[in-house]
């Protein structure tokens, strides 16, 4: 399947508000009629035909679960596939990915200790059902086959099954600093965010390492009291289910600053495919 000609950005929202969940925002996932989104050291679930700037615990429809895992003290992008949240847990050497249901009931995690106390980010590739991460600095992917255990005390457990070098888009060998977030489309194309001033939205071929798109995303960064690209999601809006959104995949900005609440941004865009592909898919 080809990529996308290009990504344009279109409005964001929610923008440039302080929700309760937007704090230390780390990451954000779409279920059926639902949005899941990590915070460092929370889980939320939020209807998804509400708007997500006006939405807090108090409504009847949220679900909140905060960390369960001993030893984790940083949780990070998360990814929702078939009716499991994936997300990436730190604090623990190694760092760890961590599973919940649709309800946010913990079900368990699986240590990585190829990646040592780093895992920012974790998705599930629908083409083959592996589960994708990398570290924070990183020139590779590291793939693992995720495993269930029915004996006494249900268990999860990934298998290291290899890694990935990644490419530049003419084959040099490449690095990615500050990797943040990732997802994948529904026909297993693979895209990261990278929170440096010239890194933004990478897709990346899965089979090959290499990178085929980068969109750089406007913004302040620095840290504490600037702006910060977390995580993103893959999930095609175009047939309007959500008045207030548009487009296929949306990315997460937060403003810290010790001094008030954290303000976030979601970035949407939108896929320019190609007339060839235009019949029957939204080009992720």
């Amino acid at each position: 399947m080809d990529w996308p000609r290009k990504l344009v950005e279109l409005d964001p929202h929610p923008s440039d508000v302080a929700p309760p969940w937007a704090e230390h925002i780390q990451g954000i996932a779409a279920g059926p009629g639902v949005w899941f989104v990590t915070q460092d050291d929370r889980v939320w679930r939020f209807p998804m035909d509400r708007d997500l700037a006006e939405l807090d615990r108090a409504h009847p429809d949220v679900l909140t679960a905060s960390i369960p895992e001993p030893g984790v003290n940083h949780l990070g992008d998360c990814d929702f596939s078939h009716g499991l949240l994936h997300v990436a847990m730190e604090g623990t050497t190694p760092a760890r990915v961590g599973v919940f249901d649709g309800d946010l009931a913990y079900r368990g995690s699986a240590a990585l200790p190829e990646q040592g106390d780093s895992c920012p980010w974790c998705a599930v590739n629908p083409a083959d059902g592996l589960v994708y991460s990398s570290r924070f600095d990183t020139d590779h992917l590291s793939v693992y086959r995720p495993r269930w255990s029915r004996t006494g005390d249900e268990a999860f457990d990934l298998e290291h099954v290899r890694d990935v070098p990644l490419v530049s888009e003419d084959g040099a060998r490449l690095s990615l600093d500050r990797v943040q977030g990732g997802a994948f489309s529904p026909v297993g194309h693979l895209y990261l965010t990278g929170d440096t001033a010239d890194g933004g939205l990478f897709g990346i071929d899965t089979s090959s390492g290499q990178r085929v798109i980068h969109v750089v995303i406007r913004y302040e960064p620095g840290w504490p009291e600037h702006e910060v690209i977390e995580g993103l999601t893959v999930f095609d809006l175009s047939d309007g289910r959500v008045p207030w959104m548009r487009g296929q995949l949306h990315a997460l900005v937060f403003n810290a600053d010790e001094h008030r609440p954290d303000l976030v941004w979601l970035r949407h865009f939108e896929a320019r495919v190609s007339s060839a592909q235009r019949a029957g898919t939204t080009g992720l």
